[in-house]
């Protein structure tokens, strides 16, 4: 039986597995998976918003900027959404 680790923003994970509010993460990796911040993670492959990958989001260059935003460098996201231009808390400031 293995140890369920609880991580932040309702992911955990063991050895093998990566969940999300206690549904497991299909294809996530247990061993390079990481907690970013606002729901966000990643592991060596994908991108993940509140445990559902992310399409076409660039894992090496993701980065989270705050209040549900984020960006691989080439596309911006607002809670896990992908927007071109601006998101929509962007626009409040436009």
């Amino acid at each position: 039986m293995s140890i369920i680790e609880p991580l932040a923003f309702g992911y955990a994970k063991d050895p093998w597995s990566v969940y999300f509010a206690g549904q497991k993460i299909e294809g996530a990796s247990a061993m390079t998976f990481e907690v970013l911040s606002d729901g966000y993670a990643k592991d060596s492959w994908n991108v993940y918003f509140m445990g559902q990958k992310i399409d076409g989001a660039s894992t090496l260059s993701f980065k989270t900027l705050g209040q549900g935003n984020a960006t691989d460098g080439f596309h911006q996201y607002y809670c896990g959404q992908k927007y071109h231009g601006l998101t929509p808390r962007m626009h409040m400031f436009k």
